[in-house]
């Protein structure tokens, strides 16, 4: 099933080309992050609506569109090697919260 993008939403990503190729690198990195949690956030809301009318599925997290950089292997000794540095990521999954750290402050930076 694939239906076709409406008019407002073909306008939508073509002004969001635009303003993307305005913004500077780190607000750009924060925007990325904020989409993927807002669309990992949705899924959960779909997941739990479902299963709060007695319909019970998994919704696989697909993370196409995202280049993998570097392996998850290679991501989790990179994390292992920081361990020393606090102001690195933690090294524990289950460290709720730090993951929208600095997501939630609205100070973009665009560069014209």
């Amino acid at each position: 099933m694939n239906a076709g993008l409406s008019i407002e939403q073909r306008f939508a990503l073509t002004r969001a080309r635009y303003e993307v190729n305005k913004m500077s690198r780190p607000a750009l990195e924060k925007t990325c992050l904020r989409l993927l949690k807002s669309r990992m956030e949705q899924k959960n809301g779909v997941q739990q609506t479902l299963m709060s009318n007695g319909i019970m599925f998994k919704i696989d997290e697909q993370q196409s569109g995202f280049p993998e950089i570097i392996s998850e292997q290679t991501f989790c000794e990179l994390l292992e090697l920081n361990v020393d540095n606090s102001e690195e990521l933690p090294t524990d999954i289950m460290d709720i919260g730090f993951e929208d750290d600095d997501l939630e402050d609205d100070g973009l930076t665009f560069i014209a």
